[in-house]
């Protein structure tokens, strides 16, 4: 099974035709809004007043026909199914709508909830301080929102405010503690952090989701400013990072929770895979960080200004950057992360930045440095194969300067932890069934030593060729069409991979493409190498 479809409860979207439709006026909603009476189009700014609830139904189209805010003053309940969800959308998605806002709700309301449902073209672009905060959701001051198998898609904020942080283009939560978990985000842009900010939380939970194709000045995950929320089981690929934390960035005083998270192939300048910054120490346990690509520094961990993590039990293996510390820099004397039970790629000689070499006095114990040989790599399934050296390398609980610290009691596919029962837990956020490894194993997963670009087969062909070639380092790679006079045809891939061995399809036909039987050739870019 592929890992980027572990845990995920996704939905199909059925979009029936609309034989009615409704039209709401600005000011206060309640009742239930019928999916017979669907599209729902909103006039105006509209609210739900304290102590009165509002119930959508599965297929309800909800369409603002302006950026118009929503407000939640008392409870909400659209509970969409898988097939047949909820959709928030707007009828401009040029100047969308104003979001979801959840500002100071009364605690004497019951839980709002949001299942199975879709938020886009959400916008929190005018105004000033929280108003560009939350494209599609905004909670502020009340811990009871439940989201849950939830799609935020193209949604964006825009901001140049600090105090507080204008940030969270798909969901912003500010001194409030809900739980946002099984839902996907992609295709979000903020001008601090790229899907979720989470500041001033305390028991907030951010679990099993998926996080791919965000953009913005910050990870599509953001916990800062004293929180210490748990974000687990997510999986984050393919985001881009302006600044820092291509996947999760920890920032101001967080001591969150970060575990079970596989965070792969993100970029990001500094952390493109987790960035600390400024006196955080998040406890980081049992992820697996690889195969991210950072343009400065730290491809896996980077820390700046005072920042202490805690990791323990975690894969940091195969990140790419261009000045040291492929796997973790510490920018500043003061950062020190404490390592325990981690299969780190060149050990701590690796580190990176000024913080490194004699000037790191963090903890550094019981690691290993070793390929953590997964399952199948170029399928991304990050499972660990029945053969990988970190099955029982891990460590169940520790106690670190008096405090004890235990591994969750689930891996992120729901394998407990450690299994089998009695034995160590593995390296990485999936728990393999063995207690150690199996030797004697020819190992068939082996990367790559060489660059190579095979001939493809067939040659000729009609209607299809394959075409493989592997790599052995990970970078920015391109496999492209040309005809005999040197003209661009097709461009097949474009993206960063790690090291591998790849396969890839051509058919002349696919893509409104029409070519005349002839020579045609194609060429490798990975990284400097043609």
């Amino acid at each position: 099974m592929s890992t980027t479809k572990l845990c995920i409860v996704f939905f199909s979207i059925l979009i029936t035709e609309a034989f009615t439709q409704t039209f709401i006026p600005p000011g206060d909603v309640s009742g239930t809004w019928l999916s017979a009476s669907s599209p729902y189009y909103i006039q105006g700014e509209i609210s739900v007043p304290n102590g009165e609830t509002l119930t959508i139904e599965p297929g309800v189209n909800v369409v603002f026909q302006g950026h118009y805010k929503f407000n939640i003053q008392g409870k909400i309940l659209a509970i969409g199914t898988q097939q047949d969800s909820v959709h928030f959308t707007a009828a401009d998605t040029d100047s969308g709508w104003h979001g979801i806002r959840f500002d100071s709700t009364s605690i004497t309301n019951d839980t709002s909830r949001f299942y199975y449902c879709a938020f886009r073209y959400g916008k929190a672009n005018t105004g000033i301080g929280f108003d560009r905060c939350g494209g599609a959701i905004l909670i502020k001051y009340f811990d009871k929102v439940i989201i849950s198998n939830c799609l935020f898609d193209h949604n964006m904020q825009s901001g140049e405010g600090w105090e507080p942080p204008e940030a969270g283009p798909a969901i912003y939560i500010w001194y409030a503690s809900p739980t946002i978990t099984r839902s996907t985000f992609t295709y979000n842009a903020g001008s601090k952090g790229s899907a979720i900010a989470c500041l001033h939380s305390a028991n907030g939970l951010i679990s099993n989701n998926i996080y791919t194709q965000n953009q913005g000045m910050g990870g599509p995950v953001v916990v800062r400013n004293e929180g210490s929320p748990t974000i687990s089981g997510n999986i984050i690929f393919n985001n881009y990072s302006s600044v820092a934390a291509g996947g999760i960035a920890a920032e101001l005083n967080t001591s969150a929770r970060i575990e079970n998270n596989i965070i792969y192939n993100n970029y990001a300048p500094y952390g493109a895979g987790i960035f600390c910054w400024t006196d955080s120490r998040p406890i980081i346990i049992n992820n697996t960080i690889i195969y991210n690509y950072a343009s400065t520094g730290g491809g896996g961990i980077c820390c700046y200004i005072n920042c202490d993590p805690i990791l323990i039990n975690n894969v940091i293996y195969g990140n790419t950057t261009i000045n040291g510390g492929n796997q973790v820099c510490l920018l500043d004397n003061q950062s020190d992360p404490y390592f325990f039970f981690c299969d780190v790629e060149g050990g701590k000689f690796g580190f990176g930045g000024d913080g490194a070499g004699g000037n790191y006095s963090g903890l550094y114990e019981n690691n290993i440095d070793t390929i953590p040989y997964f399952l199948d790599v170029n399928s991304k399934d990050f499972r660990l194969s029945d053969y990988s050296p970190c099955i029982g390398a891990g460590i169940d609980l520790i106690e670190i300067e008096g405090e004890w610290y235990y591994v969750p009691p689930y891996c992120i596919e729901g394998n407990p932890r450690p299994n089998p029962p009695g034995s160590m837990p593995d390296i990485g956020a999936c728990e393999n069934h063995l207690g150690t490894p199996l030797v004697g194993v020819e190992d068939e997963t082996n990367p790559p030593t060489e660059f190579s670009l095979e001939q493809n087969y067939p040659n000729p062909f009609n209607p299809s060729t394959k075409i493989s070639w592997q790599s052995p380092v990970g970078s920015h790679q391109t496999i492209k069409i040309f005809d005999v006079l040197g003209n661009e045809i097709a461009t097949l891939v474009d993206e960063f991979r790690p090291a591998g061995k790849y396969e890839v399809e051509f058919n002349p036909a696919s893509g409104n493409r029409h070519l005349a039987s002839g020579i045609y050739f194609y060429q490798l870019k990975a990284g400097e190498f043609i």
